[in-house]
């Protein structure tokens, strides 16, 4: 991933986000800086290619310039952000290889975990996950795409958590901002919200049979099943958008 050759500079005087607040009396300033400027990269508030100047970001967020550059490093390692020598940094711009690849490496192991979860869960694993996919459900009866896509992710990422393989956990850590990269970009998707929260509950379904097999299979069939629509979106390279 890598950035546009210009950008729009993301400043202050912006209009205001007001879930940010004041961070300065977190505990943790690099940790919340980061999940700020993650949300607003994956909101769409922060586009590819935006330039991210660090004494802008320290003012909008009203902390010091040090946990930004903290926060820059860790979104940089996630690939949301990229680093540029002596010239800041911009939001990562992604393109059909990058997709590609995040694509194939959560096919490669999310199956994985769905069936050590559908080998080792137990009747309450069930339980928590069909109260996320009742969740899911509703929000997509309201029409709620925002609370749509948050509870599916955090859907999957529950799953990995519960199949008790924690390097499996640590790919969907890697992967998950990216991921939720790519499906912001093709946000429209989600329009079929009623089609979303059928799959989850089949995919659950599949988890609870019985047959570690059958879930895995599943499980292979849901992650991979809009690939080839995200990559027909996605721009091969820099510029094409």
């Amino acid at each position: 991933m890598s950035p546009t050759g210009c950008g729009r500079s993301w400043r202050p005087d912006d209009q205001p986000d007001a879930e940010v607040g004041d961070l300065a009396a977190h505990p943790g300033l690099g940790d919340a800086a980061a999940d700020r400027v993650r949300g607003l990269i994956l909101s769409g508030e922060l586009r590819d290619g935006d330039r991210l100047v660090e004494r802008e970001l320290a003012a909008r967020l009203g902390i010091s310039r040090g946990p930004v550059r903290d926060a820059l490093r860790r979104l940089d390692a996630e690939g949301l952000v990229v680093l540029l020598p002596r010239r800041g940094a911009r939001v990562a711009t992604l393109t059909a290889d990058d997709a590609e690849e995040i694509i194939a490496l959560r096919a490669a192991t999310e199956p994985l975990a769905v069936r050590a979860l559908a080998t080792t869960g137990s009747a309450e694993h069930a339980r928590e996950l069909g109260r996320i996919v009742d969740d899911l459900h509703a929000a997509c009866a309201a029409r709620d795409s925002a609370a749509a896509v948050t509870l599916d992710f955090a859907l999957h990422r529950r799953i990995h958590e519960l199949c008790g393989r924690r390097r499996l956990l640590h790919t969907w850590e890697t992967i998950s901002a990216p991921l939720q990269h790519v499906f912001r970009l093709s946000r429209d998707l989600y329009d079929d919200l009623g089609d979303i929260a059928d799959s989850h509950r089949t995919l659950l379904d599949d988890i609870t049979s019985g047959d570690p097999a059958r879930a895995e299979a599943a499980a292979r069939a849901h992650v991979t099943r809009f690939g080839p629509e995200l990559l027909r979106r996605m721009p091969r390279e820099e510029g094409d958008q």
